[in-house]
Parts: structure tokens; sequence; C-alpha cells
């Protein structure tokens, strides 16, 4: 395995330096590096929408008002109605590790963050069509981890969150996005702050567990 690979050493960044702005040319060039995904087809169905400046300040600010009085979120994409015992076991595993890591200053930080949309000085949300099937799911998947992977490689960090996307109203209202479009996922991009909260880095399983060989 490659350590120095952007695979290997990208992770996700829970707070960023929100006044630390992103310059808009590496911005653009972070989406258009992400737009090289494969998709079916060459179909390309994702659209994206780039919040920095006063709109993502708008935005993070409506969002902590929502989320610290407890509104309830409304994400277009429907959530899981379930996990399989496999995927609930790696999530279990996670918290338990998190919890242990942060403690209850970190775990509040987790928390104040999340609300505040992690501080991010650049949000990108991904949208395709309301009629796609899973495969532009997938699509849309593929470039949302091209962005993560494109802003690391310009130095930058990336956190993808369904926090982001948790009151669609609040994105609607700062863009003209198409009733015929979904709001599918956000990724918010900067530069770390010096945090404990940035040093958590999520165990994955061991190839085993995940891959099998036919011969």
């Amino acid at each position: 395995m490659n350590k120095n690979s952007a695979l290997v050493k990208r992770h996700a960044v829970r707070a960023f330096e929100d006044k630390a702005a992103v310059d808009l040319n590496v911005l653009k060039d972070i989406v258009k590096e992400a737009g090289l995904a494969p998709s079916w087809g060459n179909s390309q169905p994702w659209k994206a929408y780039l919040a920095v400046g006063q709109t993502v300040k708008n935005i993070r600010e409506t969002h902590f008002n929502s989320a610290t009085n407890h509104v309830k979120g409304s994400p277009e994409v429907v959530s899981p109605k379930g996990w399989s015992d496999y995927a609930k076991n790696n999530m279990k595993q996670t918290t338990a590790k998190n919890d242990q890591f942060l403690g209850d200053d970190g775990n509040q930080d987790y928390s104040d963050f999340n609300a505040k949309l992690f501080n991010a000085p650049a949000i990108i949300y991904i949208t395709i069509p309301k009629i796609s099937s899973a495969y532009s799911t997938y699509d849309a998947g593929a470039f949302g981890y091209g962005l993560a992977l494109s802003a690391y490689e310009h130095g930058l960090a990336a956190m993808t969150a369904y926090e982001l996307i948790r009151y669609p109203k609040e994105i609607r209202d700062a863009f003209t996005i198409p009733e015929d479009e979904v709001l599918m996922m956000g990724v918010a991009i900067g530069y770390p702050q010096d945090k404990k909260l940035n040093q958590l880095h999520t165990d994955r399983n061991d190839l085993e567990k995940f891959l099998s060989i036919e011969d």
C-alpha cells in the first residue's frame, strides 16, 4: 500500500479556520478535477453549488439557529431505514472509539462544530435529478469523493456530512436550484484548525473482512 497516496493520507476534518478564506480559483479547480469522475455512459448527472463568502456565513448562521433549537432535519434524500449487522458493528465501534478519544469536552466540541457546519469557509452542495436511479447516486458519490481527494491534493481538508444537507431550505434559499434536482450531499472545504477534534481517525476493516477472491 502506498502510504503517501491521497487515498491513504486524506481524513475528515470537523473544525475549519473560518477566517481563512480559500482562493476561489482553487475551489474551481477542485470542482473541475472532481468532474473527471467516471459515470454511467458519461452521463455526469451531478451539479455543484458552491457557497463562499457571505453566503456560506448566512447558511451557517441559519443552520446553527435551527440545530440549537432542535429543529427536526428534513433531508431530500431518504435516510437509511436500516443497516446490516456488519455496518451497525462498524458504526458502534467507531462511536465508542471516538467517545473514548475525545472525552466529555471533545464530544461537546464535536456537537458544537456540527451545529456550526464545522466553521467551513466553503461548502459544495451536490445535486442529481430526482428521477435518477441508484447508478447516478453511485456516480454522484464518485464526484463527491473526488472533491475530497482534490481538496487534499491542493493542501486543503474536506468533510462530507449529512449535517450539511440536514435543512434543505437554507440551501435552496441561497441558490436557484431547480425543483427537479435533489440535494444529495454536501462537502465542506477549508483549512483545519489545530484541535483534538481533527485528530480523529476512523479505523478501517482488514481486507479479509470485505474482500472475497475466487481464482
